[in-house]
């Protein structure tokens, strides 16, 4: 890839934040809603967030395949997360940045499915 180093950086952080906003809008339309920190959150918090939407992700009613959905939206997440921070507090890797965006694309795709399949069911 020719992108340089802050750009693929601002690309990365654009989009985990993108990936973000849509797994909090898919997770306030769950069966059984859970509300994610929105604003200026430290990454900490977002993180054990994130991590504790996976923990409970197959106890909401519904079908196993959005279950799927749901874990691997935020499982995905998480990765692209931890991969982020290791680019910040190491020397830039373009493969590290390429592979987490590339993550966050699984990501996306999940919760986007998900978000369709709520759309579809909302009582």
């Amino acid at each position: 890839m020719s992108d340089t180093p802050d750009s693929m950086m601002e690309a990365f952080e654009s989009r985990l934040t993108t990936v973000y906003i849509g797994l909090t809008m898919a997770c306030e339309h769950l069966p059984v809603p859970i509300t994610l920190p929105t604003g200026v959150v430290d990454s900490r918090s977002l993180v054990q967030t994130v991590r504790r939407v996976a923990d409970i992700a197959e106890e909401q009613p519904m079908p196993e395949e959005q279950h799927a959905m749901l874990y691997t939206g935020a499982i995905m997440w998480l990765a692209a997360a931890d991969l982020f921070g290791i680019l910040k507090h190491t020397d830039y890797v373009e493969a590290r940045a390429a592979g987490g965006l590339g993550i966050l694309l699984i990501a996306g795709e999940s919760i986007a499915e998900l978000g369709a399949w709520l759309l579809d069911n909302e009582s």
